[in-house]
């Protein structure tokens, strides 16, 4: 069998894998070792499971909790029948009234199947107790959902008993259930009563609810893992000083009522390397690495999966601004700082391959770089640089901000274009790297057509900065983040068309007040600029991952609302950059916040 597998494509790579050195790094094999995938094979296997042992019967020796139960609830019917009994026979008016029997609890909410992996904490530690855990659920030691419900050979006995009436005779009752109008009563079957074609009804009923329970997104268990609400009054316990931005209420809020359910909370865990506010904290493409950097200099890469784990760090001079991973080959890093200096790191082999700054590139003298965006084919980049702040009593003028083109293996600066009026903060490029899209510090918003370059289009959008630009997938649509606290979606065929605009939550944008020196409540305060971006897209370009002052908050984009989908959390302090890669179902999410910690989140779309 094996020389007619060899001769097929798909399985060719596998039968070299014993020799391969570095498995998780081959481009053929690295998604297998990814969180993503172990998230999803372990979901995978618990649905099969679960359809397993639903079909098989129950072992008769396995069934003496059921039985347990079952005679504990026959006695204490029949204790209950003795005493109205004895009642009946001492009373002066005897009357069948006592004698009936109530009506059984109404059954419990339906459970869902990923109630069990909700209750596990996703880490490489515990994998295999955590997978044993989940195993044992499925055999009745976990809350479940009932479709797991056993039945033994004669069908009466299940696996989460409801009280039900005794066997015996029905008696007359009038307050309980409808009556004939001869005066007899209904008698109530139980569920050992009942015909086998009802109970196969009652079966596909439950199975049905469960169903359209999934559909409507109720997923009880799972919404344990969900803060319900943000306060915007919540105390933080983070060591720094933080106080609240200004918030508009002169628009409408944003619509939070529904798309509930659409993500699932996988699993959280926690990054605590950095000691200052970090800045950046960015996939790489295939989500392998994570490199996150903050306002000391220091950049750390590390792994999400299974567990966070560090793989190397750089030490720069001066605050990151900019982190930018190259899009192919996903090895290289390029570094940004604001005394203007830009390295390129390779993350396989450690080291710095090379580094410019004002001593070398004349055009970054007396300046700062707001922002850096490669070129889809990785031939160049463009810097947006803006002047330092100067002393007062300086009479050389400061230079004006400016986009520069600077290729990357020559490092020459190819073109340069002056922004009048205004900063560049944050820009993208479209597939090709033909237009770049601003958001500049003036509010307003301009495409660059690189190959003139020059200004095609410019239009107003924020009241303030606007700080992160992103494009839609399909390259339709602009969304934008701004100082106002609003995100805007605009018309990339119609410029400066405004397809929506929305008040978000409170402290979902910058710039943010952080105190230093001192304690509490003492001390200077800063005014921190978000330079990482404030919000990521789903790559179905439907929702979107928003920072919040207790983690990240995802939202549905309507085409004229926002929708709350699922408040993440997980923080203490402020989020200030966010990031969210996406593979098969699972999409793994990252949020760093003002007190250095940085958390990775499992989320599933269904």
């Amino acid at each position: 069998m094996a020389p007619d597998l060899q001769s097929q494509s798909e399985w060719r790579e596998w039968f070299i894998l014993p020799y391969l050195k570095g498995v998780e790094e081959n481009p053929s094999f690295a998604m297998y070792f990814t969180r993503q995938w172990q998230d999803t094979l372990l979901v995978s296997l618990h649905n099969f499971l679960a359809v397993v042992f639903q079909s098989i019967e129950l072992p008769t020796l396995a069934s003496y909790r059921d039985e347990a139960s079952k005679i504990a609830r026959l006695q204490e019917e029949n204790e209950l029948l003795r005493v109205r009994l004895a009642a009946l026979t001492t009373s002066d008016q005897p009357t069948l009234e006592l004698l009936t029997i109530p009506d059984p609890p109404p059954p419990q909410h339906l459970m869902d199947d990923f109630y069990n992996i909700a209750q596990e904490a996703p880490s490489s530690d515990n994998q295999l107790k955590s997978l044993k855990t989940i195993l044992f659920g499925l055999g009745g030691g976990l809350p479940t959902s009932p479709i797991l419900g056993r039945r033994g050979a004669g069908g009466a006995v299940t696996a989460s008993p409801q009280p039900s009436p005794s066997a015996g005779p029905a008696t007359p009752s009038s307050n309980q259930g409808p009556s004939s109008s001869s005066g007899h009563p209904v008698v109530r079957r139980t569920s050992s009563q009942a015909p086998a074609e009802e109970k196969k009804r009652m079966r596909s009923s439950s199975v049905a609810s469960m169903s359209s329970s999934r559909n409507s997104g109720e997923h009880i268990p799972v919404k344990r893992l969900v803060q319900s609400t943000v306060s915007s009054t919540r105390p933080s316990r983070s060591p720094t000083k933080i106080r609240p931005q200004d918030e508009s209420t002169s628009s409408t809020k944003t619509d939070i009522t529904s798309d509930k359910g659409s993500f699932l909370l996988l699993g959280q865990e926690g990054y605590y390397e950095h000691r200052a506010v970090v800045t950046h904290a960015v996939f790489n493409p295939s989500g392998t690495l994570v490199a996150s950097a903050d306002i000391d200099g220091v950049v750390k890469l590390w792994s999400p999966s299974p567990f966070p784990k560090t793989h190397c760090g750089v030490v720069v001079k001066s605050a990151v601004t900019a982190v930018e991973w190259l899009p192919r080959g996903e090895r290289f890093l390029l570094i940004a700082t604001k005394a203007a200096t830009l390295r390129l790191f390779d993350t396989r082999d450690k080291k710095t391959v090379w580094e410019i700054g004002p001593d070398t590139c004349p055009v970054l003298k007396d300046q700062r770089i707001m922002g850096v965006r490669m070129s889809p084919g990785e031939g160049n980049a463009v810097v947006s640089v803006a002047p330092r702040v100067r002393p007062q009593g300086t009479s050389t003028p400061p230079a004006q901000p400016a986009l520069h083109t600077i290729d990357m293996k020559s490092l020459k600066v190819e073109s340069s274009y002056r922004i009048e009026g205004g900063v560049v903060n944050g820009c993208i490029m479209n597939h090709n790297g033909g237009l770049l899209v601003c958001g500049c510090n003036d509010g307003s918003m301009r495409i660059i057509d690189l190959r003139c370059p020059d200004v095609i289009a410019s239009w107003p959008a924020h009241q303030g900065e606007v700080f992160t630009v992103r494009l839609s997938p399909q390259e339709n649509n602009i969304y934008t983040i701004g100082s106002d606290n609003r995100f805007a979606c605009w018309s990339m065929a119609q410029t400066g068309a405004r397809v929506m605009d929305h008040v978000l939550h409170e402290r979902a944008a910058g710039p943010f007040l952080v105190g230093v020196g001192g304690v509490a409540g003492s001390g200077r305060s800063v005014l921190l600029r978000p330079y990482g971006p404030l919000f990521a897209l789903h790559q179905d370009g439907e929702h979107v991952l928003t920072c919040s002052s207790t983690g990240p908050i995802v939202y549905k984009v309507g085409e004229s609302s926002l929708e709350q989908a699922l408040v993440v959390g997980g923080h203490k302090s402020p989020i200030v950059t966010v990031d969210w890669c996406n593979a098969l179902q699972c999409g793994t999410s990252v949020a760093a916040a003002l007190d250095g910690s940085v958390t990775v989140a499992t989320l599933m779309h269904q």
